[in-house]
């Protein structure tokens, strides 16, 4: 340490006190004479307390008492430590010095930053974290603990050598210490190094718990957890599980590809036990040892650890596994960030969750679905995959690689189209192959930039004009009408959050490009659809992204700029609109011509073979049976699979052409039927083997009964909860839709989390056309819908003559402080409040959304799964339109009807329907055994709450194991049935 000048200074300070200190070496002859009044020479802590005392470590009480029970204060544990340190050479009864010294080793310490703590008592875990420090190991309790039990520093206190039985919460009292550091001595001679870093227990992983080593709350010894088995994670840290409502993991296993995935939901307190409201949002990062991918949607991203927000007490995380071949357990890791005094037991703790990853081959089926009257939805689960990282750039300077350093400017002298990659050189410090520190310029040749993100003025843009401007900027413009031609080009080189390299163009733009505009973001799309973007008739595929790029940017404008740019620059907006609706053209067309000969819309279903490990086998001589809508075909393993930069890629799929649209959910099952001999041992898993993937077709709404001049404001939930229920984001392109199908004038979007956030205004036709618009932001994950509401009910117009109505999507997890001014708002203006509620009914908070929707005489509806969002969006269209409520679509669907139907076999027959509460049309429940043996009905009591449950006795059913399914019947009023549901035993 280089603290000698500052630790001298205050040695000499206490020059005045030394004849107060305690000798540090023993004093024999004094130290014989002391004799322990109050314990007894058998106890188990005579001999530590002796020891201590002939020491002159601890001092007796008056009457010679020891006082085991009295509790220590962690200033006395500290200068019990200080005078067992050998590299401890100062006065242990200085607190201020023993504080400042042992606070540069990073030794946990309360009283380190806060000197009210030192006279704290010291708790037993506390003290095994300290023991830890003080040998150079930076551990959690839990493994501190242990790390006490391999040092022979305490047995426990019954001997079963298990976390709970060292009783870590207890205070340590004078006897523990005595005995802790009578052990401590003797294991020989302490000198403390401490800590290189503030302790947060990154040491960990050197320490083994023990099987069994944190036991139950009942103090029962728990079962071993299997590997890849979640375990109950809130007995590992009872610091922070203390806080830690419950974990749930939808799925502990996956396979090793790098595309399966689950989802982890983990339900806090504060660390006071209290709720934790939902307009509050905290940060966490999440970490997976084994190199998982983590998101807070179901979607593949690059990264391998980032930062979630909790929506209320309530953090959700997707893992997708790696990639493997061979079997791993991993450990999902989650960290507050930055915890309060609220959250202070979350500090320097972390939350584990259990997964495994197990390499398998599968049969992969994934679809698209073309439906010439919905063309602006995308139906399908084909992923082009995960978007490659680039190359970071680095130099060669002799023998001597360089990485350039980021945040700083790399001028670009060429570049290739072809291989993506350009010639730049930046001025870098390095240190030379004969180890001399030196500065230069520093060159690469292949710098990457096909898969970077590139941009101008700080704005995402497409390849394709990424190299138009840097062709520009190097070889000078075609026309010679302006500047350019420098012969290089500058770009400012950064980072992204995934690893991803970034370069943004600098000083391309003049004066005369800029100084017009109050807004960058105006200057770059006039720029860039004036110098670069071709006219219609020469628009190609080719510039598909680009011009994508370019009407993203003039969509994220609000209608104000939006006017302004049309009436001042109205050639080149019409420009851009030319180019957007010729690549329309082009993509029909280009969908046309690879359409099978004959099918107007179908159904098309691709099988990949993948090996355990996610490979794709690409040279399978087999053949595939596929089965869609009771048709089957039997199709070879010879087409070409998506690659993510081309869209072609290698051979190994096979594709099947359906032509049918089953709208809703339906299933597709695939098995293998000719067998390739090659792979008998890689595949073996799937001999004989039929593997069912769900297959969703976006439903086309009616066409309108009514019509009437409306204004309508959609207002979406973005919050972290809902974006559980909507990983992919299907709302987004609902409310599209919706949008265009009422066709109100204006029409309003809002997203909204803790707060809303205005995503457009302006005719159906337009708002509809938006690509961007709901996507989801990397925001606030809260929820305050009382707030959103209020927000938009303020932004109507003050229109009189138009019907006036919001749509509220939400999964209802909101508080509901301020609803009843929002509520009077609403219906002194007129609006009726049209709620959506998404999840089953005993989780959404069903009181707030009906209140809204009665009180303002709009609807309520519920639906279990975002794809059921169609009948209720259709059932508030023909409200709006007719101004009259209509039957939710939803309500005439058997798996819409039931939110849950089960039947067990105990003692009794349990027989359970819970029925959807908004489907006010449904008044009975009639249950059918169907059996080749004759069919069993009862008629279901309804219980409350939407709720059908009837438990007759077992010997009511003949052979009970002939029954294969159950159909479950909602009944009308009159008896009618509406709809069924299979259940399967």
């Amino acid at each position: 340490m280089n603290k000698m000048k500052k630790l001298m200074a205050m040695l000499l300070s206490c020059l005045l006190v030394l004849s107060l200190a305690f000798p540090f070496g023993p004093i024999e002859v004094e130290a014989a004479n002391k004799q322990i009044s109050d314990i007894a020479k058998s106890n188990s802590k005579y001999k530590a307390a002796k020891w201590a005392v002939d020491k002159d470590y601890m001092q007796l009480y008056g009457g010679n008492k020891f006082q085991s029970g009295t509790l220590v204060m962690e200033w006395q544990m500290l200068q019990f430590l200080a005078k067992l340190d050998s590299n401890y050479h100062f006065n242990t009864n200085n607190k201020d010095m023993l504080y400042e010294y042992y606070k540069d080793l990073n030794i946990p310490l309360y009283g380190a930053d806060n000197p009210a703590k030192r006279n704290a008592n010291i708790s037993r875990g506390h003290f095994a974290r300290l023991y830890a420090a003080v040998n150079g190991l930076d551990l959690s309790e839990v493994q501190a603990v242990q790390y006490l039990y391999m040092n022979e520093i305490t047995t426990g206190t019954s001997g079963k050598r298990t976390f709970e039985d060292y009783k870590p919460t207890r205070n340590i009292n004078r006897g523990d210490m005595a005995v802790f550091m009578y052990r401590i001595n003797q294991q020989g001679k302490m000198a403390i190094e401490g800590l290189s870093s503030a302790p947060t227990g990154k040491d960990n992983n050197k320490i083994t718990l023990p099987t069994n080593f944190v036991e139950s709350k009942d103090g029962t010894v728990a079962i071993p957890t299997k590997p890849g088995k979640n375990p109950d994670d809130k007995t590992t840290r009872p610091d922070i599980y203390k806080a830690v409502k419950d974990i749930k993991v939808a799925k502990e296993e996956l396979t090793a590809n790098g595309l399966d995935s689950s989802l982890v939901t983990i339900n806090l307190r504060d660390s006071y036990g209290n709720d934790i409201s939902y307009d509050e949002s905290l940060a966490f990062k999440v970490t997976s040892v084994a190199g998982a991918k983590v998101s807070e949607t179901n979607a593949s991203t690059s990264g391998q650890s980032t930062v979630v927000y909790t929506d209320g007490p309530q953090l959700n995380v997707y893992v997708t596994a790696p990639a493997l071949t061979k079997s791993v357990v991993d450990t999902i890791r989650f960290e507050m960030v930055n915890p309060t005094e609220k959250y202070h037991t979350y500090k320097n703790q972390v939350i584990e969750v259990a997964m495994r990853y197990v390499p398998k081959a599968e049969l992969r089926i994934t679809y698209e679905v073309f439906d010439p009257e919905q063309t602006e939805w995308n139906g399908g689960t084909v992923d082009p995959g995960v978007r490659p990282l680039p190359a970071l750039p680095q130099g060669v300077v002799e023998t001597t690689t360089v990485p350039f350093t980021t945040n700083g400017i790399i001028t670009i002298s060429n570049y290739d189209e072809d291989m993506k990659v350009m010639t730049g050189s930046k001025w870098e410090s390095y240190t030379t192959s004969d180890g001399k520190l030196t500065q230069g310029q520093v060159t690469s040749k292949d710098i990457q930039y096909g898969n970077a993100d590139l941009k101008l003025e700080g704005q995402i843009i497409s390849v394709w004009l990424f190299e138009q401007i840097l062709d520009y900027m190097i070889e000078g413009p075609k026309d010679e009408s302006s500047w350019g031609g420098l012969g290089s080009a500058k770009v400012m080189y950064t980072v992204n959050n995934e690893g991803r390299a970034t370069y943004d163009l600098q000083g391309v733009m003049s004066e005369e490009d800029t100084v017009p505009f109050n807004s960058m973001l105006h200057a770059v799309i006039i720029y860039l659809t004036g110098k670069f973007l071709p006219i219609a008739d020469q628009i190609t595929l080719a510039h598909e992204e680009s011009v994508e790029v370019i009407k993203a940017m003039y969509d994220r404008l609000g209608q104000i700029d939006k006017n302004l740019l049309r009436k001042d620059y109205a050639d080149l907006i019409g420009k851009l609109e030319g180019a957007v609706s010729k690549i329309a053209v082009l993509q029909a067309g280009k969908e046309l011509q690879q359409r099978p000969e004959g099918m107007d819309r179908y159904t098309k279903v691709i099988v990949n073979l993948v090996a355990p490990s996610g490979v794709i086998i690409t040279d399978y001589k087999g053949t595939v049976e596929v089965t869609f809508n009771g048709k089957t075909r039997v199709v070879s393993f010879d087409t070409n699979t998506k690659d993510y930069n081309n869209n072609t890629g290698s051979r190994g799929s096979a594709v099947v052409y359906f032509d049918d649209i089953l709208y809703g959910n339906s299933q597709v099952k695939a098995r293998l039927i000719d067998l390739d001999p090659r792979y008998d041992k890689i595949f073996q898993g799937l001999k004989n083997t039929t593997v069912t993937q769900s297959v969703f077709s976006n439903p086309r709404f009616e066409n309108n009964l009514c019509a009437i001049e409306s204004e309508v404001m959609f207002v979406v939930d973005h919050s972290g909860s809902m974006k559980v229920r909507d990983a992919k984001n299907y709302t987004a392109d609902k409310v599209k839709q919706t949008v265009k199908q009422i066709g109100a004038k204006p029409s309003h979007v809002y997203r909204f989390s803790n707060r809303s956030n205005h995503e457009a205004t302006d005719t159906a036709a337009i708002v509809s056309s938006i690509d961007s618009l709901l996507s989801y932001k990397n925001e606030n994950r809260s929820t305050n819908i009382v707030a959103a509401l209020k927000t938009a009910v303020n932004n109507f117009t003050t229109n009189q003559y138009t019907n006036k109505a919001i749509v509220l999507v939400t999964d209802g997890y909101s508080n509901s402080n301020g609803l009843d001014e929002v509520i009077r708002m609403a219906k002194e203006k007129g609006i009726a409040i049209h709620t959506v509620s998404v999840g089953s009914y005993t989780t959404v908070n069903e009181k707030l959304l009906k209140d809204i929707s009665s009180e303002t005489k709009g609807t309520y509806q519920n639906i279990s799964t975002i794809e059921n969002l169609h009948g209720s969006l259709q059932s508030i269209i023909t409200t709006i339109l007719c101004k009259m409520p209509t039957m939710n679509n939803s309500c005439l669907v058997g798996d819409t009807i039931f939110n849950r139907t089960d039947v067990r076999i105990e003692e009794r027959v349990t027989i359970l329907a819970d029925v959807n509460t908004g489907c006010e049309n449904v008044k009975a429940v009639r249950v059918v055994f169907i059996s080749p043996s004759g069919d069993v009905r009862y008629d279901l009591p309804e219980r409350g709450s939407s709720r059908f449950m009837h438990r007759p006795q077992l010997y009511e059913f003949p052979e009970f194991d002939l029954y294969v399914e159950v159909e479950f019947q909602a009944l009308d009023e009159s008896g009618n049935v509406i709809a069924t549901k299979i259940h399967n035993m």
